[in-house]
């Protein structure tokens, strides 16, 4: 062994023997060694048997600490072993980073290591008391040992009733600060009570008291305490935490880097954000350089679920790229995270840089969670920008894992496949089909019952694709399925029924199941469609229907008879529709057209002139374009494929080729070519 190697393992052995007595031995460390000190990647894990003199009034108490945690294996194909995946939620994962990061060990509490063994009969004993009169030591000395009773009896735990009266009775104010804190931390093991009314209770009381006490720590001991609110409420808001972020916040110029990546954690606990989230975007960009791509994705959540975009620019595409230089190290899920983030922000400016992101994302797929990749998919599908090698890649995986996928996976995946207008003969839809009809009753019943809303959507973006099992649709098109998503209040449909509701109509004539009602068809259409029309002048759609008109008013040299109208109810853009004669002369339409209520689709029926053509110019601006190739997205396509069904020739305006036309001239002759040459072609027919 080289003198240099031999120097490099003493480091490594003193450096874990720092940190033992850092954290003064009380629990087992287990810790990566950073980089930044030249150290490489080692992982210490220490055992002993730990024992420490408590007050004399009470015995000795020993705890054995495990070696290291047992992980399952699987054999892989090939023979060789991989850990068998363990879902952790977003929270979790990120509270479990923060334990196990040398960073964050001043303001995160570690989980109790060192109990005695107390056994239920002790334990009922000391529940049967009267609280009320305790002391606040005894009754610290009863939280304690109930709170070793937990983590040593798991499989033969005490039942929850019988701890009601010990709680409802427990007068937290009569402790002094040391004496709650202490409590505080062996609370941690009751968070199993959670779905208990009268632990609940007692965590709003807890909560309360510590708003009462606690607000002026300093950052440290602030976050620290947050961190124990979560450890023993967890998903339960805290009134606590939300005031602290709201104190922090304000200043978080004050923070550091890390203090600052623990804020953004909390803040999306509390979901709904009591500071000016600006602040901390700033303050996270000029702190960038100083946390590892899975600390950003952290914070990145924080924006994230209160429902916070990037205003900065610049910024959005320098996680883009720290995102791509770090791809090595970065976590399933933080990609999910940091994905979720840029497709909530993203902006045109920035679609490049993510395209670079989607282009490495490939030889990723399998390191990454199923959810983490739908994340990407859904992200990319977003801006409509299509990947084939990602997409090809991502539907092999889902194939192989759907019935493990959750309902919101499936219907983020088949919503961007059919944004990028997948073929509808791959296997992809009918193996999601097949899992819907094999588990509807059975292994998802739960799953649908609880989102009813998530499984229509699925069967409305199939629709947009020309797929129709109509024995699924028939469940979701049902009275009592509707009445289980909006309970009367129809606010709560998704526009996809809309889109399920008349494409049914259109395109499978034989279907004999149940339809929306007339009423509720209107209410949709002022919901979701109707608020195109009054739409900024301003926006990119708007501009190429306004000049397009121009052009055709000019062409024909008239202003009437040239329509701008919603031919097919369930899309939002409307489409500019005149009638041509054999001779290529405009013929009256504004008054048949006119006739149409908003909520019906226009057919060209028996009443329509005879021996002409309906012309519909289709709008294809921004988004309604896949990028990569310039190909219409699957909702432009299942119009361009459903205007025939009811007697319109449609002629698709690229926005990309009409810019090209930068005279006036050009564009009437642009617009003259594409409809002359096509109503040609069909009178020759």
């Amino acid at each position: 062994m080289s003198v240099l190697t031999q120097r490099l393992n003493r480091l490594r052995c003193t450096y874990s023997v720092l940190l033992r007595l850092y954290d003064k031995g009380s629990y087992v460390q287990q810790m990566i060694a950073s980089s930044e000190r030249g150290f490489s990647n080692h992982l210490t894990c220490t055992s002993y048997i730990y024992h420490v003199a408590r007050k004399p009034h009470q015995r000795r108490e020993f705890a054995v600490l495990s070696t290291d945690q047992q992980v399952d294996r699987q054999r892989t194909p090939n023979g060789s072993e991989k850990p068998k995946s363990q879902k952790k939620t977003e929270n979790e994962y990120a509270h479990s980073f923060f334990l196990n990061s040398v960073n964050y060990s001043m303001t995160v509490m570690k989980p109790i290591r060192t109990y005695s063994h107390v056994t239920n009969e002790e334990a009922l004993g000391l529940l049967k008391q009267n609280w009320s009169l305790m002391t606040s030591e005894e009754i610290l000395s009863a939280i304690k040992k109930l709170s070793y009773n937990i983590c040593c009896n798991k499989d033969d735990c005490i039942s929850p009733i019988k701890y009601i009266n010990a709680f409802n009775t427990l007068d937290i104010e009569k402790l002094n600060d040391n004496d709650l804190m202490a409590i505080m931390r062996y609370l941690v093991p009751f968070q199993s009570f959670l779905n208990h009314g009268f632990y609940n209770s007692f965590c709003e009381r807890l909560d309360k008291e510590c708003v009462k006490r606690f607000v002026q720590l300093n950052i440290n001991e602030m976050l620290l305490l947050c961190d124990v609110m979560y450890q023993i409420m967890r998903y339960k808001k805290s009134e606590y935490i939300w005031y602290c972020m709201r104190k922090l916040g304000n200043k978080p110029q004050k923070l550091t880097s890390k203090q600052l990546v623990q804020v953004l954690f909390f803040l999306n606990l509390c979901r709904k954000t009591p500071i000016n989230m600006y602040e901390l975007e700033y303050q996270l960009e000029r702190c960038i350089n100083e946390l590892s791509i899975n600390e950003l994705a952290i914070a990145a959540l924080g924006f994230f679920k209160t429902g916070t975009r990037i205003r900065n620019i610049i910024f959005l595409e320098e996680i883009m790229k720290k995102t791509i230089a770090e791809l090595d190290a970065i976590d399933s899920v933080s990609i999910g995270g940091i994905t979720k983030l840029i497709r909530y922000s993203m902006q045109l400016q920035t679609i490049p840089t993510f395209q670079k992101l989607l282009k490495l994302l490939p030889q990723y797929v399998p390191r990454f969670t199923l959810m983490s990749l739908i994340h990407i998919v859904h992200a990319a599908a977003k801006v409509a920008l299509y990947d084939e090698d990602l997409i090809n890649e991502i539907i092999k995986r889902f194939n192989n894992e759907i019935e493990t996928a959750r309902l919101k996976d499936i219907e983020r995946l088949i919503f961007s496949l059919s944004t990028f207008n997948i073929d509808p003969n791959n296997s992809i839809y009918s193996n999601v089909i097949e899992e819907l009809r094999a588990t509807w009753d059975t292994s998802r019943a739960h799953e649908i019952s609880e989102h009813p809303q998530v499984a229509s959507c699925i069967l409305g973006y199939l629709a947009i694709l020309n797929i129709y099992p109509t024995d699924l649709i028939e469940r979701v098109m049902a009275p009592s399925y509707l009445h289980k998503i909006c309970k009367g209040n129809y606010i709560e449909l998704s526009r996809e029924y809309s889109v399920l509701d008349y494409s049914l109509r259109l395109e499978v004539p034989e279907y004999n199941g149940p339809f929306l009602k007339s009423s509720l068809c209107s209410f949709l259409d002022k919901k979701y469609f109707k608020e195109y029309s009054h739409g900024p002048e301003s926006s990119r759609r708007k501009r190429l229907s306004t000049d397009v008109l121009q052009t055709c008013q000019e062409l024909f040299n008239t202003t009437s008879d040239i329509s701008v109208i919603r031919l097919l109810p369930h899309y939002a853009t409307p489409d500019i529709v005149f009638c041509l004669d054999e001779q290529n002369q405009l013929v009256p339409s504004e008054k048949y057209l006119s006739q149409f209520p908003s909520s019906d689709i226009i057919h060209v029926n028996e009443k329509a002139p005879e021996n002409v053509r309906w012309i519909a110019l289709v709008m294809a601006p921004h988004g309604l374009l896949i990028r990569n190739n310039n190909l219409p997205t699957g909702l432009l396509a299942a119009k361009l494929r459903q205007l025939p069904i009811i007697g319109y020739t449609p002629i698709m305006i690229s926005y990309i080729l009409w810019e090209k036309c930068t005279s006036p001239q050009e564009k009437c002759d642009y617009i003259k070519e594409l409809v002359f040459r096509t109503n040609e072609k069909l009178s020759n027919k």
